[in-house]
Parts: structure tokens; C-alpha cells; sequence
């Protein structure tokens, strides 16, 4: 009830300052609105492949979900505490990737090739920056983190190690698999990034975190070894597609 009560006001509030004749883009009757065929097809030609990379994305952290639950309440636990604090610790960086797409957009929109590229790396760059230091921020207080969440000490312990292990390799793997593909998304070449990231999702977070689970017993480091993997295969394949400018010879207009 409070998560739709805070979407209904946020939505009440959007309304209301689109309406609002001093800005550059504005909405003078909501009544008038009518429904542009084409425009629309663009747009789904867009959401599509995304709506499906996220949902299968969703769906295939059910599994691993599903697999963390028979462990134990000790490892749910603390694989909760991790799986939190490493989305938390990404979020400035996802942040500057949503400002990537409409810059770069932007830019392939204009036919400025060369500065597309260049806010793609640039912005990449201070992702990387971002991401390291939020990492850090949280790794060197982590015991007094993990201490606010009033788990057990096993859990606890647990936590901390699985957090030093993850933050380090997600310093340096994360940024390069997921910020390219918002400059690939924003030039309209979203077919790619959809086949990749399910793929990568399925095989490595999935396949390989079960296998790992079920025939070497590896726990909750199983799921971290899968995204890990997850990570570095989408790194090189992305910055591959990046450096061969296939990207931008798809435009969404």
C-alpha cells in the first residue's frame, strides 16, 4: 500500500508540472491527446526487445531466487544483504547510463557519429569513477553496515564475505557490461543487446549458478561466480560491438 500510495502522488505531481505553460514542452488539455499510429510503432520497436530483456532478466532472478531459498536461513540472509547492497552501490552509475541514452540519442539523432562515440566513453568513464567509488564507500564500513541489519553473527560474517568478494570484481567488470549497452539501445540497435543479454543471463547467472549449486555445493558464492561471469562476457561483447560501429548504422527515425 505505501509503494502505491508513493506512485499515485509521484504521478499526481508529474501531471501537474506538464501542464505548466512555462516550460519548453507542455500539455495544454490531456482530453486532446490522441494516438499516433506511427509514432507509436517506433516507439514499441524499441520497447519491445527491451520489455523482453528486462522481463527475462526478472525472471531468470526468480530461478536463482528460487534457488538461494534452499539453503538455508542463514544464506538467505545474508544473500539478501549482499544482493541489496550491490544494487544500491550501482545506482549512480545506472543514473548516468539513462542520461547516456538521451545524449547519445541525441547525437545519432543529428548524424554526429564521432560524438556519439565520444559522450559514449566519456560517459562510460565517469560511470566507472561512480561505481568504484560508491564500491568503496560501502567496503570500508561494511562490518558497520551489516551490523544495522541485526542478523546473526553466521549470517553476518557470511555477508561481509561475499560483499568484499562481489564489490571488488564489480569494480572493475561491471561498468564495461552494462553502460555500452545503453549508447547500443539509445542509437536504436536494441535487437543486439536483447539476444546478448538473455543469452548471457540464461547461461551464465542460470545454468552455471544451478551446476555450481547443485554438483560442487558452492552456495550462495555460486550465484556470484554466475553474475561474475554474467558480467565479463557481457564486457567483451559489448565493447567488441562498441569498437566495430555496427551500432551506428541503425537509427530509431
Amino acid at each position: 500500500m505505501s509503494t502505491l500510495l508513493s506512485r499515485i502522488i509521484s504521478a499526481a505531481i508529474i501531471l501537474i508540472l506538464l501542464k505548466q505553460p512555462k516550460q519548453d514542452l507542455y500539455i495544454d488539455s490531456y482530453l486532446s491527446i490522441r494516438p499516433e499510429i506511427e509514432t507509436i510503432t517506433k516507439i514499441l520497436k524499441i520497447g519491445i526487445p527491451t520489455g523482453i530483456e528486462n522481463g527475462t532478466f526478472q525472471f531468470g532472478k526468480l530461478v536463482i531466487q528460487s534457488t538461494v531459498s534452499t539453503m538455508g536461513t542463514t544464506t538467505i540472509a545474508a544473500q539478501a544483504m549482499v544482493a541489496m547492497l550491490e544494487s544500491f552501490a550501482c545506482q549512480a552509475s545506472i543514473g548516468i547510463g539513462l542520461g547516456m541514452m538521451s545524449v547519445v540519442g541525441k547525437c545519432v539523432g543529428a548524424k554526429e557519429y564521432e560524438q556519439a562515440r565520444h559522450y559514449t566513453i566519456l560517459l562510460t568513464k565517469y560511470a566507472w569513477i561512480a561505481c568504484f567509488i560508491c564500491c568503496a564507500t560501502i567496503l570500508f564500513p561494511i562490518k558497520q553496515i551489516t551490523s544495522l541489519a541485526g542478523m546473526e553473527t553466521e549470517s553476518d560474517k557470511l555477508a561481509i564475505w561475499l560483499t568484499r568478494i562481489v564489490f571488488t570484481y564489480k569494480m572493475i567488470f561491471w561498468t564495461p557490461y552494462f553502460l555500452p549497452s545503453y549508447g547500443l539501445k539509445a542509437a536504436g540497435h536494441v535487437k543486439f543487446s536483447m539476444i546478448t543479454s538473455t543469452l548471457s543471463m540464461w547461461i551464465c547467472r542460470v545454468i552455471v549458478t544451478i551446476f555450481l549449486v547443485h554438483t560442487f555445493h558452492m552456495g550462495p558464492l555460486a550465484v556470484w561466480i554466475g553474475m561474475g561471469a554474467d558480467w565479463t562476457i557481457r564486457s567483451f561483447i559489448f565493447l567488441t560491438r562498441f569498437k566495430s560501429n555496427k551500432w551506428l548504422e541503425h537509427k530509431v527515425i
